[in-house]
């Protein structure tokens, strides 16, 4: 019992060193900043650009910046030399407090004067009589050497007495009724196990009504803060007209972009195509039905003697579709390699016997019905190679006609290379401009009302991507007040000026004029600051280029961080 009762001194006089010491701190920090002076405390994370942000907001001409121990600008030391240098430049004397070495060695280097808080003067002792004196007694092992009753009390003098009597005063009656409580025990009072009559319900019906409404209370605070919250951001843009005339040349010959002398890599494709195509005309008798027609194989494996088919001779399809021959004709008889028939044929013109789209046949097989029941039935036959296409009503067409449908077919032959090519090299970028392709037709017949061609078709292709980048280099060395230029804009390309097919090489030039170099994009701007506290949106807003100044405002005033949504992010723009 009697060592409870030393500790309990022990421990009344360590409460009341800290409450003095505590309260001389605390009027070193107010006359600080009674005297023009204001203390930034930096966070671990506080880079250099956020430090000079709150040491321009400082209204005192005196700054003391502390520093955590493991501040990042002990990374980058010159960030303490750009601080010194802004602080000058507004007029503020700087200085730091830290316990960081490092930053600590560099601050001399640079003659940024270090603070250091005056440390509290020797305190004169004063002994304090205690009228108690604990009987001799064996201390166990299992007491705290801290508390050893020898030990005298010390205390520390401060400026105010005052506030040392008045704290002495009150642990002197703290003292004196702990020590009467420890002479005197009080009597414990049984406990009621139940609740007396007149005891007071544990559920009243105030207390539900009180709970509901701090419940409601916190409801609704809470979808204030998730529903309300929005940011308002002012932006002034930067301002800077550009025109500039680029040569570009295109080359197969090279793998890699040259910007400095306006080359960027080609791509070269030689592709051929055939096709056919029925000869427009505009004639009045075309809106009439029209026959097919086309050409068939006939064969004689009947006899090494000639067949002579007379004009307007059938030939039958499997399925019963009638073709005439327009002339007579003769099939040459077989010939006999030993003993084996080796049939001959003969290759004739047939036009459908009625007209309509059923007779528009692909190759076919074909006998003739005028052989049927004859041994001639099985030995002269024909076969056709070809579709069969319409015929126009009219026995002569135009060159006019003729060469309007020759370059339709040639263009849609073209625009299927092209689709084909952009097809297969979909996610490559490839463009195609005016003049960089060229169409040679290598075989053209026209049967018929039919025409038919081959073209040979070449191209040279580019990324987009290189023809970016050359824009972006090309108006960085011209106005280099720009740093790095981005081109998004959406592209017009001209016509080639020359094309050089044989070398693989094409040149154009691409002209640029903008009143404003900068192209400010709002809608990413918002999904970047989103759910960003004022700090992260201050350095997002820092990186851009085409910004020149901001204004940031979060409403309601408790809220500390943008909106996670974007669209409660507002932005508007300074129109001066």
């Amino acid at each position: 019992m009697y060592m409870q009762f030393y500790k309990f001194l022990i421990k009344s006089k360590k409460y009341h060193k800290k409450i003095l010491w505590n309260n001389k701190q605390k009027r070193d920090i107010i006359t600080l900043m009674s005297e023009g002076f204001e203390i930034i405390r930096a966070r671990t994370k506080d880079n250099v650009a956020i430090l000079i942000d709150r040491l321009m907001r400082s209204k005192q001409p005196e700054v003391v910046l502390v520093l955590p121990k493991n501040s990042i600008l002990e990374a980058d030391l010159n960030s303490l030399k750009i601080l010194k240098e802004e602080a000058e430049s507004i007029g503020k004397n700087l200085s730091i407090s830290t316990e960081n070495n490092e930053i600590k060695i560099f601050a001399e280097k640079i003659q940024l004067p270090i603070y250091n808080y005056s440390s509290p003067k020797k305190e004169k002792k004063i002994k304090r009589m205690l009228d108690i004196v604990p009987p001799s007694f064996k201390i166990s092992d299992e007491i705290e050497t801290n508390f050893i009753p020898q030990q005298e009390p010390v205390i520390y003098e401060v400026a105010n007495k005052n506030i040392v009597s008045e704290l002495s005063k009150n642990n002197d009656s703290e003292l004196e009724k702990n020590l009467e409580d420890f002479y005197n025990e009080p009597k414990s009072k049984p406990k009621n196990k139940f609740p007396t009559v007149g005891s007071k319900r544990l559920l009243s019906f105030n207390r539900v009504i009180i709970s509901f409404v701090g419940i409601g209370a916190l409801l609704l605070v809470m979808a204030m803060y998730l529903i309300l919250p929005k940011a308002n951001i002012k932006l002034s843009l930067k301002e800077i007209p550009i025109k500039v005339a680029i040569p570009v040349a295109i080359s197969k010959n090279i793998s890699s972009p040259d910007f400095a002398n306006g080359i960027i890599p080609g791509q070269y494709f030689l592709l051929s195509k055939s096709g056919s195509k029925i000869i427009e005309t505009s004639n009045e008798n075309d809106i009439l039905p029209l026959k097919t027609g086309g050409f068939i194989f006939i064969y004689n494996a009947y006899s090494a003697v000639s067949q002579k088919l007379v004009a307007q001779t059938r030939f039958e399809t499997k399925d019963g579709k009638i073709f005439r021959i327009k002339n007579s004709v003769i099939i040459p008889g077989a010939k006999m390699s030993g003993t084996k028939l080796v049939p001959s044929s003969i290759k004739v013109e047939v036009i459908s016997d009625a007209a309509g789209e059923e007779y528009q046949i692909g190759p076919s097989y074909f006998t003739i019905p005028g052989f049927r029941g004859s041994s001639k039935y099985a030995g002269f036959y024909a076969e056709s190679t070809e579709s069969m296409a319409y015929i126009q009503n009219n026995s002569t067409l135009s060159n006019q006609e003729i060469e309007k449908t020759k370059k339709n077919l040639e263009n849609t032959l073209v625009n299927e290379l092209k689709k084909d090519t952009l097809n297969t090299f979909k996610d490559s970028d490839l463009k195609l401009i005016d003049g960089a392709s060229t169409v040679k037709i290598d075989d053209f017949k026209a049967n018929s009302q039919t025409i038919s061609m081959k073209i040979t078709w070449q191209a040279i292709f580019f990324k987009e991507k290189d023809f970016r980048g050359l824009v972006n280099y090309s108006v960085s060395n011209k106005y280099p007040d720009l740093k790095i230029f981005d081109f998004k804009d959406n592209i017009t390309y001209p016509q080639t000026t020359k094309s050089d097919f044989k070398k693989g090489e094409i040149f154009f030039t691409f002209e640029l004029d903008k009143a404003n170099a900068f192209a400010a994009d709002l809608t990413e701007l918002r999904k970047e600051l989103a759910g960003l506290d004022e700090n992260g949106m201050r350095n997002v807003i820092f990186n851009k280029n085409f910004i020149n100044s901001a204004t940031i405002s979060l409403w309601p005033i408790w809220v500390k961080q943008a909106p996670g949504n974007p669209d409660k992010i507002n932005i508007t723009l300074d129109k001066q």
